[in-house]
């Protein structure tokens, strides 16, 4: 939509070149170190950083980062050489107990760590303000579009806030019910999961700033019976990120 007339700039879609394979958990560097010669440690390749490795002979894009919140790689691979470097790290994962998993198990996964999901928890609509992104403006970089929204949003102060709730478990959130305080309704919940490390239904809001307050109590709609929810930080597990930067 914003390319240059004068064909300076190319766009390619290259969408359907490529897989991904998300390598993650505690034991994910000694995987990665068996079936490569590339240094992987944590000190050569840093987290939030990513170059090109190889693999059985395949040179693959590799990014230190995980939507798990546990220690991880997504290894971007050519679709045709996708399944030799899929059997590869499988034959690397025999003795670590490794385990395929599905997007729910993912979305529960992401959902505990507070990793966000576009056009769920994050939409044209909102702003990174509010979604707990700020870090990741830079309003100093020069000019840029949305630049003077984003000056005006950050002057009057975020409202609302997105927020994590949790419940006691097995309620099956799937996101979308409503949220009440005080018998008002306030929204309707982003994104929802089980957290397995928690024993807690979650569910990913945005709430007015003084609900906004861990602690605080709301109800959630579920299958027509209203729910007592506690307002918590985000996020639920590792809030260091110790275990993603190991």
């Amino acid at each position: 939509m914003h390319l240059p007339g004068d064909g300076s700039i190319q766009v390619s879609d290259v969408t359907e070149e490529f897989g991904c394979l998300a390598l993650c958990g505690p034991d994910a560097r000694q995987v990665l170190e068996s079936i490569t010669d590339d240094d992987v440690s944590n000190k050569a390749f840093a987290y939030m950083t990513a170059r090109y490795i190889e693999i059985d002979g395949v040179t693959i894009w590799a990014q230190r980062i995980s939507y798990t919140g546990e220690l991880g790689w997504e290894l971007y691979v050519g679709v045709d050489d996708c399944l030799k470097v899929w059997d590869a790290v499988m034959r690397a994962s025999q003795n670590f107990g490794i385990q395929t998993i599905g997007y729910k198990a993912l979305d529960s996964l992401r959902i505990e760590k507070g990793f966000l999901y576009w056009s769920g928890d994050i939409t044209p609509d909102d702003n990174p303000y509010a979604a707990g992104l700020g870090f990741c403006v830079d309003l100093d970089k020069g000019d840029f579009i949305g630049r003077e929204a984003l000056l005006k949003i950050k002057a009057a102060g975020v409202s609302p806030r997105l927020c994590a709730l949790t419940l006691d478990a097995g309620f099956g959130l799937f996101g979308g019910e409503s949220v009440y305080a005080d018998g008002r309704l306030i929204d309707r919940i982003r994104s929802a999961a089980y957290g397995h490390s928690i024993g807690k239904d979650i569910a990913l809001i945005y709430l007015p700033v003084d609900l906004a307050q861990p602690g605080n109590e709301v109800e959630v709609e579920v299958m027509g019976e209203c729910i007592k929810a506690i307002v918590a930080e985000i996020p639920l597990v590792d809030p260091h990120k110790e275990r993603v930067r190991s």
